[in-house]
Formats: C-alpha cells, structure tokens, sequence
C-alpha cells in the first residue's frame, strides 16, 4: 500500500497514500494511487468505533464514511496533492474500496494520542 503517515496542517487529521479500486465497467476494477485525509480519533477509542451499541460490527461504508474526510491525487514524488474527479461517497460504495480504506484507516492511526483512563486521572488528585 506504500502508505504515508504524516500529520496534517488541519488539527485532528492525518494524511496516507494508498490505492483504491474504482470500478471501469461491469467486470473490472482500476487501482488508483490517492493520498487520504482521515479523522484522527485516540486510539483507545477504536474498539467502542467499529461497533454498534447493540454489539453488532458497523459496515466498513458506515467506518469509512466518519473517517475519510478527502481523496486527494498525488503530484509526483514532491508530496503536493491535487482534487480527485471522484468523491468520498462515490469511492466508499465500492465494497472492497471500503474495507481497504478502512484497514489504512487502522493500520496508520497515530497511536500517540490515548487518553488516560480516568481511575488514574483521580488518583493523580
């Protein structure tokens, strides 16, 4: 996947290079490079994230539409970004364009911003 992960200049976001499926006809797919902007979020928050409150695991459309805030089109290796000709909505209802935006999603969550759990936070009082 090649990703990049680097802080964005916009607070709580981060930026990734992957590729995403985007279906050509009936039949076949084309894997375009893009650079994400995902919503950061504390890492111990994922697991409450990918499930809904009566247990059930959310859709990795539901996942991605909260996550995924802009596909933006690589310019070379010099790290600039330009609009891509398709949006978020239309990239997520490609199932496996879904789930692999998602797995970037947690495999490149910056893992430096966890809360302190708050039985520790009260005994620092």
């Amino acid at each position: 996947m090649g990703a990049m992960n680097e802080l964005s200049p916009e607070v709580g976001t981060f930026l990734c290079r992957f590729s995403i499926p985007i279906r050509v006809d009936e039949e076949r797919f084309q894997y375009f490079p893009v650079v994400g902007v995902f919503r950061s979020m504390p890492f111990d928050e994922v697991d409450r994230w990918v499930m809904r409150p009566d247990g059930r695991a959310r859709t990795d459309r539901d996942l991605a539409a909260e996550v995924l805030l802009e596909l933006r089109r690589p310019l070379g290796s010099t790290g600039k970004t330009a609009s891509l000709q398709f949006g978020v909505g239309d990239v997520i209802e490609v199932e496996r364009a879904a789930a692999i935006i998602v797995a970037t999603f947690l495999a490149e969550l910056p893992r430096g911003a966890q809360r302190e759990p708050e039985n520790e936070l009260e005994g620092a009082v």
